[in-house]
């Protein structure tokens, strides 16, 4: 310790007195200092620069940025991830439904409008060129008719049981039944006994029943307007 010490002091005393010399003009340091200082640097441990390679293999690797997915209907919108895996899927849903709702109970819901939009697109225009006896109505006036006849109210009973089940339905599918959104089992010709047609079938279920939801929106539509039978034309 105390050779420390010493050596210590005298460093101190040699580097104020090199400071004190380098103001003067042709200043240089004595022999003795010199050799000093030498001998230190020489007795000093070497500095081992980091190994930048060890400090690399510790770091861990930058994660990359997942990738963007445009819709293909709407390719200036990011595709919503939750449609994915479900037939039909073109990633239209440009205000999130998929991200606030259930997809299965979308879906369903999708599905019983196309439904009921296909029977109604062709029930719609039938009636324009059959009617039953005692109900020789155009398709305008056929729903006050059946208002006043009370057929309306049988409609709603029934239909209102329908729907009962298929609450409880849906409702188990909600739960993780395994159920598909949609199915109930009725397939009494057998379309759907081969699995590789049934993708298909499906998608022309629901390419048939979007376009028959436009489809009967613009029969009533134009039926309004016009006030004329199929095909719902001004005079």
């Amino acid at each position: 310790k105390i050779k420390a010490m010493v050596s210590n002091v005298a460093i101190v005393l040699m580097s104020v007195f090199a400071t004190a010399l380098g103001f003067s003009q042709g200043s240089v340091l004595p022999r003795y200092a010199m050799r000093q200082i030498a001998k230190m640097e020489a007795e000093a441990p070497a500095v081992v620069p980091p190994d930048d390679t060890a400090l690399d293999d510790a770091l861990p690797a930058p994660s990359m940025a997942p990738a963007i997915e445009y819709s293909e209907s709407l390719p200036f919108l990011v595709k919503r991830k939750n449609l994915a895996g479900y037939v039909g899927d073109v990633g239209f849903d440009p205000l999130g439904f998929s991200d606030i709702l259930p997809m299965d109970w979308l879906r369903e819901a999708e599905l019983k409008h196309a439904r009921v939009c296909m029977l109604a697109t062709v029930g719609f225009a039938f009636t324009d060129f059959y009617t039953l006896p005692g109900f020789e109505y155009t398709t305008l006036e056929a729903h006050d008719a059946c208002v006043a006849s009370g057929a309306m109210s049988q409609l709603l009973l029934w239909i209102g049981l329908l729907e009962v089940f298929s609450f409880v339905a849906i409702d188990q599918m909600l739960r993780g039944s395994g159920r598909v959104a949609g199915d109930y089992g009725f397939d009494p010709l057998g379309f759907a006994s081969d699995p590789a047609k049934l993708q298909s079938l499906q998608m022309k279920e629901l390419a048939n029943g979007r376009l028959a939801m436009f489809a009967f929106s613009g029969f009533v539509t134009q039926a309004v307007l016009t006030g004329n039978t199929f095909p719902y034309l001004f005079n």
